[in-house]
């Protein structure tokens, strides 16, 4: 049965339509997990396009999503995107791992990503609606778009819409009922979508991305109630892509805690270390000094402002289908990266546009002889033993400019010759329950 944790809802005093987070779900009796969730958000004005991108790790014939919805959506507010945008935006901004940090002469690289589409709708309008709803509950409209069957739902009572859920192979637990009744009063629709049962989907594989796009004055993304249902820490992984305007550029988070993870250094070996367990040695402290709930920006900037670069860079056509209206080189994407735990997320993410033109990517280069003469050690990490280990004198060339290792903190772009990224920990992030409190159960079989 499609198993639903609890929906997380906008603090009361926002007088603006609230928006929910998609809460995903299963009605089969085993669990299904993913192991990794992004959401890209793209704000112009007061409309937002919120796109989520979910792998689940089972029988991906098991999901379903329940969104609660400002508005009545109509079809072409609805779509699927090709997965492929989302591994650009991730391949482009996740955290590096240079071979090369340009002490020694630059390589050529090569950069740009593969060729892809945006994707397309792929879907057609759907049949008829359930017959027979309970008293309270009224199937507004039925759509078929790509993979997903989506139902829009109405209600006037919180009980009645607990029971048309349960109803329709969707086990949700009592603890919802309250938040249901929270969004019926704010005059919220629901959107149900799950797997079409003509979808032909590999075990395991990454579904479709789905996007919904509305309007409000609000940018908000819910956290609270939704991290609630967590049985532990979870991470989000945030794109938001902005114009380059006093109200967009680098975006942030108002209510939480901002942390850096110190990079710029020599982090060790791939052949003997583990760069994602190194990663994570460097973030967890961070956050835990910041607080149980807290983020940080693991990139940000404009067109083309990567700097090092992974060499693979989203396509003019990603920006338009994740919602970016107008010229692609006018956008500005920022990568955040937040951790809560249940008790630390006690308020609903409130974004802001800061209107700074701020560059930042997070690195780490390689421990070699060669980075050792522009880029110091990462305390405490496998570099420094290996660095301690050789001796190795970093002493300031006789002649010729030394490369710029500047802090990503301030701005700086880090080591800028040719690098080479041999992984990247924002790809391979473990054990994430989910963004957004996004909790995974199955539908009944």
């Amino acid at each position: 049965m499609h198993r639903i944790a609890p929906l997380a809802a906008l603090p009361l005093l926002l007088a603006a339509p609230a928006w929910a987070c998609p809460t995903v779900a299963n009605g089969k009796p085993t669990p299904l997990s993913f192991d990794t969730a992004q959401v890209a958000l793209v704000r112009q004005g007061t409309t937002t396009t919120f796109t989520v991108s979910i792998n689940p790790q089972g029988d991906s014939e098991g999901f379903a999503l329940v969104l609660p919805v400002p508005a009545l959506l109509a079809r072409d507010e609805i779509r699927v995107l090709d997965g492929e945008v989302f591994a650009r935006l991730n391949a482009y901004t996740g955290v590096l791992q240079m071979t090369d940090a340009g002490c020694s002469p630059p390589r050529s690289d090569s950069s740009g990503g593969s060729d892809g589409s945006d994707g397309s709708d792929g879907g057609s309008d759907g049949g008829d609606g359930e017959s027979g709803p309970p008293t309270g509950v009224t199937v507004e409209a039925e759509y078929l778009v790509g993979d997903y069957e989506i139902t829009i739902l109405s209600a006037t009572e919180s009980g009645a819409l607990f029971t048309w859920l349960n109803a329709h192979d969707y086990s949700v637990a009592p603890a919802v009922v309250p938040a249901l009744e929270a969004y019926i009063a704010e005059g919220m629709y629901f959107m149900a979508a799950r797997v079409s049962e003509g979808a032909a989907r590999a075990d395991g594989a990454a579904l479709p991305p789905l996007q919904v796009r509305y309007e409000s004055a609000a940018f908000s993304i819910p956290l609270r109630l939704a991290a609630l249902s967590s049985p532990g820490e979870q991470d989000m992984i945030l794109y938001t892509i902005m114009d380059q305007s006093p109200t967009g550029m680098r975006a942030g988070i108002a209510n939480y805690p901002e942390f850096h993870v110190p990079d710029q250094c020599m982090w060790g070996r791939p052949r003997e270390d583990d760069f994602e367990a190194f990663y994570e040695s460097r973030f967890r402290p961070a956050w835990q000094d910041a607080g149980p709930a807290a983020w940080t920006v693991e990139w940000s900037g404009g067109w083309g402002d990567c700097s090092p670069c992974s060499g693979v860079a989203p396509l003019p056509e990603d920006f338009a289908a994740l919602g970016y209206v107008g010229d692609p080189m006018g956008h500005f994407m920022t990568r955040l990266h937040m951790r809560y735990t249940p008790a630390g997320a006690i308020d609903d993410l409130i974004l802001y546009g800061s209107g700074i033109y701020s560059v930042q990517s997070t690195s780490y280069a390689n421990a070699t002889y060669e980075n050792s003469w522009c880029i110091g050690a990462c305390p405490d990490s496998p570099g420094a033993v290996w660095d301690a280990a050789h001796g190795y004198k970093r002493e300031e060339p006789e002649e010729g400019p030394r490369a710029d290792s500047g802090s990503a903190a301030d701005g700086g772009g880090g080591a800028k010759g040719g690098c080479a990224a041999a992984g990247g920990a924002g790809g391979g992030l473990l054990g994430l329950l989910g963004a957004l409190g996004l909790g995974l159960r199955r539908r009944r079989g």
